[in-house]
């Protein structure tokens, strides 16, 4: 807790808000972020009234503050990496993608087995079909004995997370050039 005689958490607020735009907006000047209400708030939240198009106050009313709030939530989803999403099914524990499994995650496990084929030449170029099927099975089997995996042919969570971390390297290693 600031211990600032002037202290005001709705004015620390303001500032985070303001600050946060700065970054991308170099007109905005960075406030400090404590609290109290100062000049260099005043003027940052002046400017941001003028690259708004709102009444150039220096007075955080509503209508500046639903808009600065909102300017504030979407520099954060700018700025924030993409959100991942989960295929491989968890549920029942112990899940294991068998063949004549179908389904998103079957068609994504085939998806991330093609682009690996580019890598291991060993890899048979997996049709994506979203039916684990022989020729994925196959691939399975030797992914997992090039990866020194216990070799079933069936995608476990051992295998699942194998095959998505070479597959992550290999798109980075490929976005990179």
């Amino acid at each position: 807790m600031n211990n600032h005689p002037n202290f005001v958490p709705a004015v620390q607020n303001l500032q985070r808000y303001l600050r946060r735009l700065s970054y991308g907006e170099e007109s905005i000047p960075a406030p400090p972020i404590d609290g109290v209400l100062e000049t260099q708030t005043i003027e940052a939240l002046r400017e941001f009234q003028r690259l708004r198009g709102l009444p150039v106050t220096g007075i955080a009313d509503l209508e500046t503050w639903e808009l600065l709030y909102s300017d504030y939530r979407a520099a954060l989803s700018y700025n924030a990496p993409p959100r991942q999403i989960s295929v491989f099914p968890l549920d029942p524990q112990g899940y294991v993608l068998l063949p004549n499994a179908t389904g998103f995650a079957v068609t994504a496990l085939q998806y991330m087995l093609r682009e690996l084929h580019h890598s291991y030449f060993a890899l048979s170029d997996v049709r994506e079909t979203g039916v684990y099927d022989e020729q994925t099975q196959a691939a399975v089997r030797k992914f997992q004995e090039l990866n020194r995996l216990p070799v079933s042919g069936n995608t476990d969570l051992l295998t699942w997370n194998a095959v998505a971390d070479q597959y992550n390297t290999y798109f980075w290693d490929t976005f990179d050039e």
